[in-house]
């Protein structure tokens, strides 16, 4: 009993006390060997863990397992004496399937001597009465069968070995609860260390696998109302597996949760409950690997544990299968797998509060829309990527009439109405933002000029048709900028959107005006005129646009050409205004080209004799087009750019001084941006060798003193090559 109770002293371990007892009983009741067959409740079996003496015995019976079968007819009442069982040779049928060990002993005439046959057998029973194992003693040392009082030292000291042992399996189940209160702690801990909700559900999962000794655990939650549960962590899973399970939403899955099935807060199901409480496409989700025989063993159990929300309404589950130790979960287990589940719960709220938190601290309550925070990181993070991004900028024209004449209750539902269509423009990755009050803001990472203004146009279509009937006017001006050599930065894309947006309100409101440093001067510089004026350059403008759009190859075309047109009249001295106008006729000198078919248009060769007819007809068609703009001035221009000095343009064959001075102005630079820009059916001239072409054209298709001024203001090479500019020259 000493050396039982030092075993117990040092730790209890199972195997050490088994040890100490099978060593305690061999000396206290003087045999030689001794066999513990310990209980397996996940079996139902007994299976031989200590031989303590014959070596030979140790080696035969070590690892053997036997079922209950076996040993009830062994263990008969007649064998029963003080606590024990003797089976003198020859009294019972032992089974074929019970593996014995029979010593090797000399026969004796002896009626008290020991036989090789006999056996006396001792059940290890806990307090309760429940089978712990069944000790087997053999080879006494003094050669002769126990009477009643060596019968009754060794039941007794069997007694105190089963209280021993069941001392030790509470121990480690003591033990095992311990880890899984350490395994919650750590848990909480982690938690309150802000760590993510898919970061505390792994480690939910890892702490039942560890102290719970479940070695396939998951958490599956549905993604929104109605929808499929989704597995969010797990532990134990092959990835490819988790694939292939069947999903089903979480209104399936409810009526495992009854009350009358839940056993400390989980239901706990055997295959056929689970079966006839779920739909047939469910019945074989998984074939559970871990099972065993028997009342107390796992037999492919269903075991989930249900996660509610604040409300008590149940928001998931946790899935527990695979258990190591082939058992049923005790009470105490079941406790604590309702205390991790508590947990998970717990994560899974904090996550959905700081997510409800984020998005009301990121986007706008009334539209929903996200807010300027962080709008400014999620250009940064495009222009970082290296794409081409894209900036709207728009602003509900004289909204605050709405709030003035129908009340703030209506001008809400118009901001509302417009964060929908702003919404419905979007594709996906576009980032809609309301920057405040009635403006608004689209970002559209890899989105070029042209998408831009097509999305704008669309917005601002939409606009117009969501709110035909409404009782106040409503419409929106929107402001396009995109990156590129001049805008690099954030700050820079948002100026340039700005400034566009200012145009399109000073413009006449209700349009897209995209960012174009050289046209926002020119409207700039007619900003203060008169109503009559602004809205012939806001036509200006949306025909320019249009033409960009149209043709994409050439994009950039027409503003340089108008660059090029206000350099020369600069360079001959005009006054502002005039250099202003014919700046503007150079953006709209090819607004003719509207009119002509795209596989003209686009046509990567040579034109054949009819396509040309066609071509030259763009003037023609432009001057038709700006008139009906009201440009009168500029359709004359743009309707003789295509005339030469010496009479052999188009249309109408004018020559030298009969060509307007500004058309003769948009000729020289448009040839000279067509020469130096490549083509998709022909490379781009160098600047050394369009000056030399405009030079011979000179009196013959252009004008000397308009090439003149151009030479003038363009970087030439010298000789050594610096870049220098030439002397003014006469006016026209």
């Amino acid at each position: 009993m000493l050396e039982i109770g030092g075993a117990l002293r040092s730790g209890g371990e199972l195997e050490a006390v088994l040890a100490a007892v099978a060593s305690a009983v061999r000396q206290a009741s003087g045999f030689g060997t001794v066999v513990i067959n310990l209980r397996r409740p996940a079996w139902d079996d007994f299976e031989v863990v200590v031989v303590e003496g014959n070596a030979q015995a140790r080696a035969q019976l070590l690892g053997v397992t036997t079922t209950w079968r076996e040993w009830g007819a062994l263990l008969h009442e007649r064998f029963a004496e003080a606590g024990a069982y003797f089976l003198p040779a020859g009294s019972a049928d032992w089974s074929a399937d019970i593996a014995t060990y029979i010593p090797d002993l000399p026969p004796s005439d002896d009626p008290d001597a020991w036989s090789a046959e006999d056996a006396l057998l001792v059940p290890l029973r806990t307090g309760a009465g429940a089978f712990l194992g069944i000790v087997s003693i053999d080879e006494p040392e003094d050669g002769r069968r126990p009477d009643a009082a060596a019968l009754a030292l060794v039941a007794a000291v069997c007694e105190h070995a089963a209280a021993a042992i069941e001392h030790a399996q509470a121990t480690a189940a003591a033990r095992r609860h311990s880890t899984a209160v350490e395994h919650l702690l750590r848990v909480s801990a982690e938690m309150g260390a802000g760590r993510s909700a898919a970061e505390m559900l792994s480690a939910v999962c890892a702490g039942i696998r560890d102290a719970l000794g479940f070695t396939k655990v998951m958490v599956l939650l549905p993604e929104g109302a109605g929808a499929d549960l989704t597995p969010l962590a797990s532990v134990g899973w092959e990835p490819a597996l988790i694939e292939t399970l069947p999903r089903a939403p979480l209104a399936v899955i409810e009526p495992l949760f009854a009350p009358e099935l839940l056993a400390e807060g989980c239901a706990l199901l055997t295959l056929e409950e689970a079966k006839a409480r779920l739909p047939a496409f469910l019945h074989g989700i998984y074939p559970t690997e871990h099972n065993g025989r028997g009342s107390e063993a796992w037999r492919r159990h269903w075991l989930l544990v249900p996660l509610h929300d604040r409300a008590g309404n149940v928001s998931g589950l946790i899935w527990v299968d695979d258990p190591a130790d082939r058992l049923l979960p005790t009470p105490e287990r079941l406790q604590a797998l309702r205390a991790f589940a508590n947990q998970a719960a717990t994560a899974v709220e904090s996550a959905h509060q700081l997510t409800s938190m984020r998005h009301l601290a990121e986007h706008d309550p009334l539209t929903g829309l996200r807010n300027r925070r962080g709008f400014r990181t999620g250009i940064d993070a495009g222009i970082a990527g290296g794409a081409v991004v894209s900036l709207l900028i728009c602003d509900l024209d004289n909204f605050k009439r709405v709030n003035d004449s129908l009340g703030h209750e209506a001008g809400d539902a118009v901001l509302e109405g417009f964060a929908d269509l702003l919404r419905a423009c979007t594709r996906v990755g576009d980032v809609p933002t309301r920057l405040g009050g009635e403006e608004f803001a689209l970002v559209l990472p890899g989105a070029d000029h042209s998408d831009a203004m097509a999305i704008a146009e669309r917005l601002r279509r939409s606009v117009r048709e969501h709110f035909a009937d409404h009782p106040a006017a409503v419409s929106v001006s929107v402001g396009v900028a995109t990156t590129g050599p001049e805008l690099t930065t954030t700050a820079s894309l948002m100026r340039a959107g700005h400034r566009a947006l200012y145009a399109a309100k000073h413009l006449g409101r209700d349009r897209c005006v995209a960012y174009h440093a050289q046209t926002l001067e020119m409207l700039a510089a007619v900003r203060e005129t008169d109503g009559a004026a602004r809205e012939q350059l806001a036509a200006a403008v949306l025909l320019a646009e249009t033409l960009d759009l149209r043709d994409v190859g050439t994009a950039r075309h027409s503003e340089t050409v108008g660059r090029y047109a206000e350099q020369i009249a600069r360079a001959l001295g005009w006054e502002p205004g005039r250099v202003k106008r014919v700046q503007a006729a150079g953006i709209l000198h090819d607004i003719g080209k509207l009119g002509i078919a795209d596989a003209i248009l686009h046509k990567p060769g040579p034109l054949s004799p009819h396509e040309w007819d066609e071509m030259r007809r763009h003037p023609e068609l432009g001057a038709r087009i700006l008139e009906h703009a009201n440009l009168r001035d500029i359709a004359a221009w743009v309707l003789a750019h295509h005339e030469r000095v010496d009479g052999a343009g188009y249309p109408r064959g004018l020559a030298g001084q009969q060509i307007p001075a500004e058309s003769r102005i948009l000729a020289v630079a448009d040839a000279y941006e067509a020469m130096t820009a490549g083509r998709p059916y022909r490379r781009a001239l160098s600047h050394r060798e369009a000056r030399e072409e405009l030079q011979r054209g000179v009196n013959l298709q252009f004008d000397a003193v308009a090439v003149e001024a151009l030479l003038a203001v363009l970087p030439a090479e010298d000789d050594r090559g610096a870049v220098t500019a030439r002397a003014p020259v006469p006016s026209v």
